[in-house]
């Protein structure tokens, strides 16, 4: 493209006029201005354009010499007159005085803007969900489950349509929207927590990747954040127990009625129960040995099976020849996962409802508290290392695991689930004649 580079005039809109009639195809003209040094309107084919040249201050600190020439384009002769061209030119020669360089401010802004607009919450979310199977759980151990992850960013996602935020890039986010989520109406506490919860770690992973400086829920005090729903406090007597486990016979997969009564008369964790292998399992010294990756808190743990947990497993044994998950899904073969499904139908077949899988495990603990087995052996069978008996201090020096205790503890509990099974003509729960002394 041929440039022509005309001597300095005044520029008024009469010579604007001129400039445009004389474009040629092909040819860019350059008409600067006198009035204003560095000014000038640039005339191509198609379009004019209102420039402005300066130099930024200084000197290079590698060369020693003075920077080039930069140029700042102001705008068009639609959106700036002359006069307001000059009056540009001259604000612009101002900060480049003061030591600023307009064109380079200018720039950076540019791509920030683009940079906030192709990272919206919506595109983020997405790219989120992407990453989060592959990212460490919080608590425990190894990665999260699918269901997990649809349950996390479904939370997430709605938390954003409540804010309406899909659209707006993230860096813009404050906690003004936060606040708006908060003054929802209550859904109940639960999914208030959930909500809020799911939506800080998605920021947390925005920040962590860098398209936000800070998580704009921290800036939201305590006193405002949601409350936790109150501490479940609900347990099963062993005769509860012991009509659930009548009833899991009635469960449609033989796996799922072994499962629910291992959940029943071993205190673990149900993800601890699905995820059983055979290789951790020794019938004969009736013992489970859980490994490290196996347990919430990673510590190697490891169980004794009373005589009810034991006729669970030869029962699995029998079905599964011993080799690989003890409860194998009836189709997959992976470990079961159908929790929700499996206690809707033990519901309906014990008539009881109301109660959780851990429950179970709270249940254990408050029947053997009550037949004076100490907390620190209950918290050991448990594997609770964060316990008021074996956390701390206490933790750090006390680390015998008690396992002969254990061992009595887990023996009676099989006999009190045992006892409950039979009970007398006035429908009082027999005692187990055993011993229940610690």
């Amino acid at each position: 493209m041929q440039v022509i580079s005309e001597a300095p005039i005044k520029i008024t809109k009469g010579a604007i006029d001129s400039a445009w009639r004389r474009r040629k195809p092909d040819q860019r003209l350059i008409v600067r201005d006198k009035d204003c040094r560095g000014l000038a309107l640039i005339v191509n084919p198609t379009g004019m354009v209102w420039t402005y040249a300066y130099r930024p201050r200084g000197t290079d600190p590698r060369t020693g010499r003075r920077w080039p020439n930069k140029a700042f384009t102001l705008g068009n002769p639609a959106t700036h007159s002359p006069d307001d061209a000059r009056a540009e030119a001259n604000k612009i020669k101002g900060q480049a005085a003061a030591g600023g360089d307009p064109s380079a401010e200018k720039k950076a802004r540019a791509a920030e803007d683009r940079r906030k607009r192709g990272a919206t919450l919506k595109r983020l979310l997405d790219d989120y969900e992407t990453a989060l199977p592959g990212r460490p759980k919080m608590r425990g151990h190894g990665l999260p489950s699918a269901k997990y992850v649809a349950e996390e960013v479904a939370q997430a996602r709605q938390s954003l349509s409540i804010m309406e935020a899909e659209d707006m890039p993230a860096a813009d986010l404050s906690d003004a929207e936060v606040r708006k989520l908060l003054r929802r109406p209550s859904d109940g506490a639960a999914i208030a927590r959930a909500r809020f919860g799911a939506l800080s770690r998605f920021m947390d992973w925005c920040q962590d990747a860098g398209h936000i400086k800070t998580n704009p829920c921290v800036l939201i005090s305590r006193a405002r954040r949601p409350k936790a729903p109150p501490a479940r406090s609900h347990y099963l007597s062993p005769a509860d127990l012991m009509r659930l486990w009548e009833a899991a016979d009635r469960l449609r997969e033989p796996v799922w009625r072994d499962l629910a009564r291992l959940l029943i008369v071993v205190p673990c964790r149900r993800g601890e129960a699905a995820r059983v292998e055979w290789s951790h399992i020794d019938l004969a010294a009736a013992e489970w040995r859980q490994p490290s990756h196996m347990t919430k808190n990673q510590d190697p743990h490891r169980l004794h099976l009373h005589r009810l947990a034991l006729d669970v497993l030869r029962e699995r044994h029998k079905a599964t020849g011993g080799k690989g998950l003890v409860f194998p899904a009836p189709v997959s073969g992976r470990p079961v996962d159908t929790f929700s499904d499996l206690k809707t139908e033990l519901d309906k077949a014990a008539e009881l409802d109301g109660w959780t899988w851990h429950d179970f495990r709270r249940s254990f603990a408050t029947v053997l508290g009550e037949a004076s087995i100490p907390e620190a052996v209950a918290d050991a069978v448990l594997n609770h290392r964060q316990s008021a008996t074996r956390g701390g201090v206490l933790g750090v020096y006390q680390r015998a695991s008690r396992w002969p205790e254990q061992v009595r503890a887990m023996d009676l509990w099989g006999r009190l689930l045992t006892a409950a099974q039979h009970v007398d003509e006035a429908g009082a729960t027999a005692a187990p004649q055993d011993d229940v002394s610690p």
